[in-house]
């Protein structure tokens, strides 16, 4: 895996170099603006399914922010994301089981074992772990087969949470507005910090359940 990611970034890297002009010459308000021709709805809807499918979420949330107003994005993606995590659940906990499984090993995952006591903390830990993709988070949790209940209410809050601080930054730099930057800085300071002590809690509770 390790391997990958730096081919990964040696080819971005060279692709980057090779189209740096073209780059350049890119008007992101223009694109912003063409799709927000479109419409919040398709936008939306297709935050809701294409996740599933491992697109990634980041760009949603920054285009989000830059293309409408600020309730509205936060709203919409929301509801999108939502609607992502219980899709997740119920196509890799249910429907098409055996294919996620298989799909998550490839990637050198195992399914985490829950109980009523791990539950939570495993939930918390798989949302809030840096560099763990968000479909990856929603098919290991819906594999561990954890109770939908639980599952969204969990997931909802800690992913809004991160998410909105995304969105809050995108719409203040499109409207250059320093003060909202500052904030939302401040607000990604915040809740890393968070974290990074949730994180450490979790680790040594479950260091400590071990060596019962």
């Amino acid at each position: 895996m390790a391997g990958l990611a730096i081919a990964g970034l040696l080819v971005g890297g060279l692709l980057v170099w090779q189209f740096q002009e073209e780059i350049r010459g890119i008007d992101v308000r223009v694109m912003v603006e063409r799709i927000k021709a479109f419409g919040p709805i398709p936008f939306f809807a297709a935050m809701a399914i294409l996740p599933s499918l491992w697109a990634p979420v980041s760009p949603f949330l920054i285009v989000a922010g830059a293309a409408y107003d600020l309730p509205i994005a936060l709203g919409g993606c929301g509801l999108a994301l939502a609607t992502n995590m219980a899709l997740s659940w119920l196509l890799a906990g249910k429907l098409f089981r055996p294919a996620f499984e298989r799909l998550v090993h490839r990637f050198g995952y195992s399914v985490p074992e829950i109980t009523s006591k791990t539950m939570i903390p495993i939930a918390v830990l798989l949302r809030i772990t840096p560099g763990l993709p968000f479909p990856l988070q929603n098919y290991l949790l819906g594999l561990a087969k954890m109770p939908f209940g639980w599952y969204m209410a969990i997931s909802v809050p800690l992913t809004l949470a991160m998410a909105s601080s995304i969105i809050i930054f995108s719409d203040a730099i499109l409207k250059g507005n320093k003060t909202v930057v500052i904030l939302a800085v401040a607000l990604f300071v915040v809740l890393g910090l968070i974290v990074r002590q949730v994180r450490a809690r979790l680790k040594l509770k479950s260091l400590a359940e071990e060596s019962e």
